[in-house]
């Protein structure tokens, strides 16, 4: 539904309606006030995570599908991994992928960053291990090294605006295709768009 812009009319004996104004004592007038704010603070924010994954050959490690009527706007992605063992000099590459389909079990919790939030719809959920098909060339790429002395252990990204997974399709955090050494966590940060920004 697209809004236009409109007008609230006003009685003349100041009974009723009221609408805010900053008054100018040096020209005699009232102006009007606009308030606006990030789309983000209008709609919900949850996050999902998955920690302690081993780490396995081109896995996907955490996969959101998005089976709802909305679109998932992608606001945060932290990725991190941390040594089990001695780790001498091994990056491992993971990849951000678009997900046409997917099969498993949906097996992760999706948690509120305001308690007070609506429950986010059931038809957006999260799996780790499972198959997904990826589409496309990586919208993401990091590299991490979970070497035990001077490695590179975790990466924050915000991307430059938010990713969108629109209905029934999906995204993906994929390992390379290196088994490599260690535990990998991450943490997806997302809004569901029930007021669109468009």
């Amino acid at each position: 539904m697209w809004l236009s812009e409109s007008y609230i009319q006003l009685p003349p004996d100041s009974n009723g309606k009221k609408i805010r104004a900053i008054y100018q004592p040096s020209l005699g007038t009232y102006e009007e006030v606009q308030v606006s704010k990030n789309i983000e603070y209008l709609n919900p924010v949850y996050v999902i995570s998955i920690f302690n994954s081993s780490v396995s050959a081109n896995k996907h490690h955490l996969v959101i599908w998005n089976g709802s009527e909305y679109r998932v706007r992608v606001l945060k992605i932290v990725v991190s991994i941390h040594a089990t063992t001695t780790v001498t000099g091994f990056p491992m590459t993971f990849f951000v992928y678009r997900v046409l389909s997917v099969t498993g079990n949906p097996n992760l919790e999706i948690e509120k960053l305001d308690p007070d939030d609506p429950v986010p719809p059931r038809e957006i959920v999260f799996y780790t291990g499972s198959t997904p098909t990826v589409v496309g060339k990586p919208l993401v790429i990091f590299t991490l090294n979970p070497e035990d002395t001077g490695g590179q252990h975790w990466i924050d990204f915000t991307p430059p605006k938010p990713i969108i997974v629109k209905p029934n399709t999906g995204l993906t955090i994929q390992q390379y295709g290196t088994t490599g050494a260690g535990l990998f966590n991450a943490s997806i940060y997302f809004s569901v768009e029930y007021i669109n920004p468009r």
